[in-house]
């Protein structure tokens, strides 16, 4: 996968999910992660937003991330005998010697596997880590096509603190969407504030984004089986409305 996190968005990254993330998608996984009958796998488990929340809920719980930055992050977040549980590796390639009843890929992860070569390579590396019957949950964005065609004007879309008394803004912009690559260019200005004064650095990497009926070729090419698309977090159906992309898909054998 692509867009290693640079260290201050590792830093940060807490702190601006907690506001504008957890409340989308943390109630859904969590369930689905204290049903699985048997050891549970996370994708793209970043800086342990919902793996520390699953372990400390005694979740037989794992994680992966292909940027060490938020893998470090992560480990320095949770008790000395459990950092085993999170480690650097990259889910098109992953070779990880277990299996497990679920996998999640939560917040987007695939958008960040633009070519389809390596998609298929991921969707085929998890049914390998999967026990037969086991489950694949993941999400994307259901692309906005005003937003793909003109980009996002830059706005701030967190605005608080990092730490007691230190102040931190990000904004967000995107450019025009590559329509013949399906990605869009990401770009995201941090700006905050630390002993010595202000600090600002920037950030920029590439989404892929996907319709109803790829996602449905694409699991249909890969060894799992589609069993449900959603459009929400409670099992909504997909609608023209719906800004949610929830993909489960299962290992029959």
């Amino acid at each position: 996968m692509s867009d290693s996190y640079p260290d201050f968005v590792a830093r940060f990254y807490d702190a601006v999910y907690a506001q504008i993330r957890d409340g989308v998608d943390n109630a859904f996984y969590l369930a689905r992660m204290a049903a699985a009958d048997g050891p549970v796998l996370e994708i793209g488990s970043g800086t342990g937003r919902l793996l520390r929340e699953a372990l400390r809920r005694g979740i037989d719980a794992w994680g992966i991330d292909a940027s060490p930055t938020m893998v470090e992050r992560c480990r320095a977040q949770l008790p000395a005998d459990r950092r085993e549980r999170v480690s650097v590796a990259d889910a098109v390639s992953m070779r990880l010697g277990g299996r497990f009843a679920l996998v999640v890929a939560p917040f987007r992860v695939l958008s960040h596997v633009p070519e389809v070569a390596d998609q298929l390579r991921l969707l085929d590396a998890v049914h390998e880590h999967l026990v037969p019957g086991g489950t694949f949950v993941f999400d994307l964005y259901v692309p906005n096509l005003k937003l793909l065609l003109e980009g996002l004007s830059e706005s701030c879309d967190f605005d608080g603190e990092w730490a007691p008394g230190r102040t931190l803004r990000r904004f967000t912009s995107s450019a025009p969407a590559d329509l013949s690559r399906q990605t869009n260019r990401v770009h995201m200005r941090f700006e905050w504030e630390e002993e010595d004064g202000e600090h600002r650095d920037t950030w920029e990497f590439e989404m892929r984004f996907y319709f109803r009926f790829e996602i449905e070729h694409l699991v249909a090419r890969s060894r799992l089986r589609l069993e449900a698309l959603h459009g929400d977090f409670a099992g909504g159906a997909l609608t023209a409305a719906s800004r949610e992309l929830v993909v489960v898909c299962r290992r029959d054998a």
